[in-house]
């Protein structure tokens, strides 16, 4: 072939359009924690949405909101907020063939607003012969935050066209929250149950999606 034929190749295949990459837009919702609410007395909503935004990154976003009663020995009260999570996953996983399932690792900010309702409190005394009574009260904490950070390893794998089922672990760690008077913070909503030796937290997750293509 020669060099004017190359040139004139090379000048056609220009005006080929190339495929575009589709822009994948996924809503989710965790099932896992709305069922395991609803058999504790609670209440628990938690979407969320990813944007695969360029090559394998993805940005989410996740929103939630708990009504979660924490009945102990020692303490019945309420905790109600929401919390907002923004971050970044990353798919480390090649896909064959038609497959689109993703393996992702990733990074979120999160913050939630919350709210305590204590019901009724019992004094720890474990060497009381009598067991100490029940102290009903109705007392509220308002207006309390927390920020953390969530290190978040997820799986969705497409079991119907666009449809998928994934799973979710979370390590979290608690950067500041506040400290109501006369009163632990013990529960976050979306950080879960909080060690007090620890600022430390584990967490995870069973979702049901969507994606849409564009």
């Amino acid at each position: 072939m020669s060099a004017q034929q190359d040139s004139l190749q090379t000048s056609l295949d220009s005006l080929v359009p190339h495929k575009r990459q589709p822009v994948k837009i996924r809503i989710g919702f965790d099932a896992g924690k709305y069922i395991w609410a609803r058999l504790n007395d609670s209440e628990s909503y938690d979407f969320y949405i990813d944007a695969n935004f360029y090559k394998n990154y993805y940005l989410i976003f996740l929103t939630g909101y708990e009504n979660h009663l924490t009945n102990s020995s020692l303490l019945t009260y309420h905790t109600t907020g929401n919390y907002y999570k923004l971050g970044i996953d990353y798919n480390i996983y090649e896909n064959w063939l038609d497959m689109d399932n993703d393996i992702t690792i990733g990074v979120r900010y999160a913050y939630a607003g919350f709210d305590y309702q204590l019901n009724s409190f019992r004094i720890n005394q474990p060497e009381a012969v009598i067991t100490p009574e029940i102290n009903e009260v109705n007392k509220y904490f308002t207006n309390l935050s927390a920020h953390w950070l969530d290190f978040t390893a997820k799986i969705q794998a497409e079991t119907f066209k666009n449809v998928y089922l994934g799973y979710a672990v979370s390590l979290k760690y608690l950067m500041s929250y506040s400290d109501p008077d006369d009163f632990e913070v013990l529960y976050i909503p979306g950080f879960f149950e909080r060690n007090s030796y620890s600022n430390f937290g584990f967490g995870m997750q069973y979702f049901i999606s969507y994606r849409f293509k564009f």
